[in-house]
């Protein structure tokens, strides 16, 4: 952390020194962990914005505080209780005054913080600056978590950090931010069943008693042209709790994207276009030194082989909703491919002519408002088709390579009503996301990264939130997913294989003919379906101190396939959290 805290003020120190063109908007990204978000996308189903989009995640800061100025000039669709979320977030984001502490003083803030001001309302750094030219802030990362689950299961969290970020001449963006969770109580194999930690590759290998994440990236914007590259959470797909094409199952991918919109994401306007490329660099999974896929290999000899996807995206948005067109290719085992360079390109095209190695996918996904305060999203996605053996066959079954994934949602926010609600079903074919090279899978670290269903699955999710007037809304959330299984001995060894692991496709011989059966039937198996209810919500005490907490209740049914009996697995899972953070 001592050289993180060194580095974060040798930039500070060349940010300040920066002072040239006036400053109109801030470029950088706010991270998908704000709670603004949950707000945005809760004005757009009221039917708020005419030209915004919550498609990809994250937003610019400037076209949040965009979004926040439309909600303000349409405020009479907003209750009183909304309309005080609203004030806070109008605060944070400066549209609004609000006084400023901070720990380090700059020529633009000097009010200390300690300690008078500590305890206060104010917004609390441990540095800001801001200029003709440039903005900076600085703030820290605290936080600890008590976690507990039926029987024995116990943890305390414990979370250090900070994050640096701001604009300089209003085109370019930055972020940086670094945090190292502490495990003071607890044991690993507990907290492997939360995804956000099990994803870190030090976590499921180590089982270390300290956890190190890091995100960051830099962005160029203006007028109607932006770039950017950096390693940051990305939420893309056209879903309220489902992101079909990429999601934060898995760890951070990096990425540079090129892109164009007309006009500026304004939400006041009536119509708007964008394009945008993007090529991600994934982590494939690590070979041993035979050359075979080792998951548990790691260190400095650890040979991890190049992987990438390229991904483009057109579309067309205004008061009505939004509709885009997307393509995406995932390829492995050599250096980058110049022809999936290309910003402006037929991907699935281009994978044929390269003797058809890749693994490409094409789909949909719009956002519709029929009426004010009825929204719906949905994703379609289009992995493998082939035209001649669609539908069933006489047996009933499908062709294993016919492989969709697909969510719809619709999202009802009445207007005046500080409560919305959400009910929306994805569905995972068997084989989706597979690959014959199991690197080309749609995976980061062997963990998917298109939604969190599995392939061979489906989930149906309600979800009703209530905004009462602070920044984190109340919700309670109800699942119900299926999943069929592949069916494995008690050694670990694969029987019968159904479609139901991303890293498995159809296995084959020598000769290339295929081993397992080429058709299928969604959800056989070894069937597991789970129930899950969560509620879930949150305090700020005072600025920059919040209090958060979740409560899950899980029921599993496990059906054997030799025994088709259900064996029932409930869970009940509190975790309580007070943060010192600016979000």
């Amino acid at each position: 952390m001592k050289s993180r805290f060194i580095a974060a003020h040798l930039l500070f120190c060349c940010f300040l020194a920066s002072l040239a063109l006036p400053l109109l908007a801030q470029v950088e990204h706010v991270p998908v962990a704000h709670p603004v978000y949950d707000f945005l996308i809760h004005a757009e189903a009221r039917g708020v914005f005419s030209n915004f989009s919550s498609t990809a995640l994250p937003l610019q800061r400037k076209e949040i505080v965009a979004a926040l100025k439309v909600m303000r000039l349409r405020d009479t669709l907003l209750s009183p209780a909304e309309q005080t979320t609203l004030a806070g977030f109008e605060r944070e984001f400066r549209i609004t005054s609000a006084l400023r502490a901070v720990v380090f003083s700059t020529p633009s803030d000097s009010a200390q913080l300690f300690f008078s001001r500590l305890l206060t309302n104010d917004e609390k750094f441990l540095a800001f600056y801001t200029s003709t030219a440039v903005t900076v802030t600085v703030t820290p990362l605290l936080s600890v978590d008590v976690r507990a689950a039926s029987g024995s299961n116990r943890a305390l969290l414990g979370t250090y950090g900070g994050r640096i970020y701001g604009t300089i001449d209003s085109a370019v963006g930055f972020f940086l931010q670094g945090s190292s969770t502490g495990v003071f109580v607890g044991d690993t194999a507990f907290l492997k069943q939360d995804p956000q930690l099990y994803k870190n590759p030090t976590l499921r290998l180590y089982n270390p008693r300290f956890i190190n994440f890091a995100e960051s990236h830099v962005r160029f914007d203006h007028d109607w042209f932006y770039a950017g590259v950096g390693r940051e959470t990305r939420l893309i797909g056209s879903g309220y709790m489902t992101r079909g094409i990429m999601s934060d199952n898995s760890i951070s991918a990096d990425a540079f994207m090129l892109g164009a919109r007309f006009p500026a994401n304004n939400p006041a306007s009536e119509t708007g276009f964008e394009y945008r490329f993007t090529h991600f660099s994934l982590l494939a999974e690590p070979l041993d030194l035979n050359g075979n896929i080792n998951p548990r290999s790691a260190g400095a000899e650890t040979i991890v082989p190049p992987k990438f996807m390229a991904y483009h995206r057109a579309a067309v948005r205004g008061a009505w909703g939004e509709a885009g067109i997307w393509e995406s290719v995932v390829y492995s085992n050599r250096g980058l491919e110049l022809a999936y360079m290309t910003p402006f390109s037929f991907l699935k095209g281009t994978s044929d002519n390269l003797r058809d190695r890749d693994n490409a996918a094409l789909g949909l996904d719009a956002t519709l408002r029929p009426l004010p305060g009825v929204q719906i999203k949905g994703t379609f996605m289009l992995d493998d088709i082939e035209f001649g053996r669609l539908g069933k066959d006489s047996t009933g079954r499908f062709w294993w390579q016919n492989k969709i994934a697909w969510n719809l949602g619709v999202m009802l926010s009445p207007s005046g009503l500080p409560l919305d609600a959400t009910l929306e079903y994805a569905m995972v074919t068997p084989y989706t996301y597979t690959h014959f090279s199991r690197q080309n899978a749609m995976t980061q670290d062997g963990i998917l990264f298109a939604g969190n269903l599995p392939p061979n699955a489906d989930e149906l999710k309600a979800q009703v939130r209530y905004f009462w007037g602070g920044r984190y809304p109340l919700s309670l959330t109800a699942a119900y997913r299926r999943h069929g299984r592949n069916t494995y001995d008690a050694q670990g060894r694969l029987l019968t294989n159904v479609g139901g692991d991303v890293l498995t496709t159809i296995r084959r011989d020598s000769l290339f003919a295929p081993t397992d059966r080429t058709t299928v039937i969604f959800l056989e198996g070894d069937r597991e379906d789970r129930l899950t209810l969560t509620l879930a919500g949150g305090l700020e005490i005072i600025r920059h101190v919040n209090l958060q907490f979740q409560y899950r209740y899980a029921k599993a049914f496990t059906l054997q396939a030799s025994a088709q009996a259900p064996v029932p697995i409930p869970e009940h899972f509190v975790g309580i959290t007070l943060r010192f953070e600016d979000f």
